[in-house]
């Protein structure tokens, strides 16, 4: 007689529950956590409807941690929809995914067949996309700037802090300490925050591989140039910024999404690593690092050239 087949959500919810991983999130923290997956899991289909991602092996982490989140609720106030208040999804503004932008995105994105990772893809609002494509002018950003306050939930991000959090068992402790046999029997669970530095700002300019229409509405977009030869963007950018930014070192490379509760590594490099909420965006990115540390820098200006050869401008 073959075993019954048990539903993946069952299976996951009973893997969290042996490995509560959330439990010492505030009611803040784990609707911030709640958010964040459920905005990880939407996208604007071709035919501009507003959906969950097909289901594959990336997704499916998703929905693992949406079963997770759903599991500590309900451990916490009881069944679905207990505990499920307007602050879970409504602290910060929500993206609007079936408005008017999103359907144009829609409709022009689905109309050029293209592949993710094929192209590299930078958003922005046409008085900045047109000169981009026209004559390759871009501004290279330093990181600090993208904790300002006027960012939208997209785009702001402290980029020189990454954090990580834990709650830690007294055995779990015990592993960690000197002196073990001062541990208490009965001392209780501890919280652990950890923050990766960046030892200094940087600057960096950034796009993504990933062809979702989404994206015109995360960024506030009305505008897009698409690189189609990659190669030839990279080295035209390199030459430009090895003038304009003399004396640092860069780096560059897709960024690693990184879960706080669940790092794969404290060994991250912080300027190609990000919080794990803005996964949806899958960026790539070129980072300048100057060659001693320096506080807080400021934008640079560069010129590579017109990009009528390698991309296309589209303005919705």
């Amino acid at each position: 007689m073959s075993e019954e087949l048990v539903p993946r959500q069952v299976v996951w919810r009973r893997q969290y529950r042996e490995g509560r991983y959330a439990r010492h999130l505030s009611r803040t923290e784990l609707n911030k956590r709640i958010r964040d997956v459920l905005l990880n899991l939407l996208h604007v289909t071709p035919d501009a409807m507003v959906g969950l991602r097909p289901v594959d092996e990336k997704s499916a982490v998703w929905m693992e941690k949406w079963t997770h989140v759903l599991e500590e609720m309900q451990l916490r106030y009881g069944p679905y929809p207990s505990g499920f208040d307007r602050d879970v999804l409504h602290s910060e503004a929500f993206p609007d995914f079936a408005s008017d932008l999103a359907k144009q995105a829609a409709q022009r994105l689905s109309s050029l067949g293209l592949r993710d990772r094929d192209v590299f893809i930078k958003f922005g609002k046409r008085e900045h996309m047109e000169p981009l494509y026209e004559s390759g002018i871009l501004r290279v950003q330093p990181a600090s700037f993208f904790a300002g306050r006027d960012h939208n939930g997209a785009i702001k991000d402290d980029e020189l802090i990454l954090p990580l959090s834990f709650v830690l068992s007294r055995d779990e402790v015990l592993r960690f300490v000197a002196n073990p046999q001062d541990v208490p029997h009965n001392a209780p669970e501890q919280r652990v925050d950890v923050h990766l530095h960046s030892p200094t700002d940087y600057w960096l300019y950034c796009g993504t591989s990933f062809v979702e229409p989404r994206l015109f509405v995360d960024f506030e977009a009305d505008a897009c140039v698409i690189v189609r030869d990659k190669d030839s963007f990279r080295q035209m950018l390199l030459l430009a910024a090895s003038e304009a930014l003399p004396g640092t070192t860069m780096r560059e490379g897709p960024v690693t999404y990184v879960d706080p509760l669940l790092p794969h590594t404290t060994e991250i490099f912080v300027p190609l690593a990000k919080y794990f909420g803005y996964s949806y965006q899958e960026e790539y990115r070129f980072c300048w690092l100057p060659l001693q540390p320096i506080k807080k820098l400021v934008n640079v200006d560069v010129e590579i050239g017109g990009l009528q050869r390698i991309a296309e401008l589209i303005v919705l």
